[in-house]
């Protein structure tokens, strides 16, 4: 595949989700066909057993073919330094500081890939990748056989293993054409145990499959689904209804998966992808940019009072700031004293925002003027070690000077926008109001650069 879809190493299988998957799928197909050589071996008189025999053989190797492209294929990563041919499309577009080029429509950046995923979905550990535009197939179809091949090892464990638990009534009963059935205590805790855990996968995948089966119906992934929720909220403060641009109808959405008119081939490169009437491939992406402009307006700077080095255990700020962790496997950033950090998730004991180190204070003008702006280090530290030095509620109640240096920090960094352009026609109705003779109330001050500029756009 291009764009380096997958690492192709073996290496990639060094990981616990893997490992597990892989013993798990030989520990329940071993023990299956223990029962079943028991209990319905394969004779040549019975054609029905060497049916079930031969089947019973082709789960494992279609769960593992699927299983295997899933992981070695991979999902499909953007290009470093990717843009999009026409150089003004790259308004609509967001900046990936970590791939350093643009993200393609439908394409996101994983923490644990390291990459932009093309038609991200998630990062699934037991194929140690994401699930995206060229496996998803794969790994839908893995999910397919994978409940098979356990339903089918339970009809074979589940007698044996009554049979073997009875098989002093069978004797003594001296019914005829009826296997006896007799296990060792290991090989009886191995069933035992194989059941338990082919009815774990068939639970916990069913509902996998469910889930990833509404994706597709609808042409959605998860990061999809929950921009077109945001979406869907923000429709009464807009004027046209936002109109999801992938869907494409019920039968055509499942053919942009399975693709069963070209022998399941792949669809397309993963950049470019077809709309249907009424919007264009930038839909999304714009949408998307206007909630994290929203987003960025909700951000509270807290100033940073007391160093957290990331570490799991917490113990040192509290016991419940130990105990009452985010329930989440993102990361944890470590913060010093005088940072200070733009929150955007509250939790009662931990905060979630972007760390903005001392050193790097300086450099952030230069850095906001191109689109290079650095890695940002975004996670989760303990609520105890930052504090909110400006709240609202003391800028309206007078405790705080409007013109004082924490609020023009505040609003120079994440307020929201064009909140610098209502201050300058403030400012200018005052200076007006000055020279003709009449008071005004001040409001917050501005540069006289600014000032000129906004004098220079009314005179135009």
């Amino acid at each position: 595949m291009c764009f380096g879809t997958s690492s192709g190493q073996l290496s990639q299988l060094a990981h616990y989700g893997p490992i597990g998957a892989i013993i798990l799928i030989i520990w329940i197909t071993i023990s299956g066909y223990h029962c079943l050589i028991q209990w319905y071996p394969p004779d040549i008189k019975d054609p029905l057993s060497l049916i079930n025999f031969l089947i019973y053989w082709i789960w494992p190797v279609v769960i593992f073919y699927n299983y295997f492209r899933a992981i070695f294929v991979g999902p499909g990563f953007v290009p470093k330094g990717w843009k999009p041919e026409n150089p003004e499309h790259e308004k609509y577009l967001q900046y990936c500081d970590v791939c350093e080029s643009f993200k393609a429509p439908r394409a996101h950046h994983c923490k644990k890939c390291g990459r932009c995923v093309l038609k991200l979905d998630h990062h699934c550990p037991w194929i140690n990748t994401c699930t995206g535009h060229f496996n998803h197939a794969n790994f839908c179809w893995f999910l397919f056989y994978a409940i098979l091949g356990c339903t089918h090892a339970l009809i074979m464990l589940c007698p044996c293993i009554y049979r073997a638990l009875f098989v002093q009534y069978y004797v003594y009963a001296r019914i005829k054409n009826v296997p006896l059935i007799y296990f060792t205590f290991t090989g009886l805790i191995s069933c035992i145990l194989s059941i338990g855990l082919a009815l774990g996968v068939i639970i916990a995948v069913g509902f996998l499959l469910i889930v990833q089966l509404r994706s597709i119906m609808k042409n959605q992934t998860g990061i999809e689904n929950w921009i077109l929720r945001k979406a869907r909220d923000r429709n009464h403060r807009r004027t046209a209804t936002f109109i999801y641009p992938y869907d494409l109808g019920f039968k055509e959405n499942f053919r942009q998966v399975f693709n069963w008119r070209e022998t399941f081939n792949v669809i397309g490169n993963g950049l470019i992808w077809p709309v249907c009437e009424g919007t264009d491939e930038y839909a999304l992406t714009r949408e998307q940019l206007e909630q994290k402009s929203e987003k960025r307006q909700r951000t509270v700077r807290y100033d940073v009072v007391q160093s957290y080095k990331g570490s799991f255990i917490t113990l040192s700020y509290g016991l419940r700031t130990c105990i009452c962790i985010p329930c989440t496997d993102e990361t944890r950033i470590p913060v010093e004293k005088g940072d200070y950090v733009h929150v955007t998730r509250w939790e009662r004991y931990w905060m979630y925002g972007e760390r903005i180190a001392v050193n790097d204070k300086n450099k952030e003008e230069g850095e906001n003027k191109s689109h290079k702006r650095g890695r940002r280090f975004r996670g989760w530290f303990p609520r105890c070690c930052a504090y909110e030095p400006f709240r609202m509620e003391d800028l309206w109640s007078g405790k705080i000077d409007h013109d004082s240096d924490v609020v023009r920090t505040h609003f120079a960094n994440i307020g929201p926008e064009g909140f610098d352009n209502n201050n300058e026609e403030n400012n200018v109705k005052n200076e007006e109001d000055q020279l003709d003779g009449t008071e005004s109330t001040p409001i917050v001050s501005t540069s006289p650069k600014k000032l000129r500029k906004r004098k220079v756009r009314q005179e135009n």
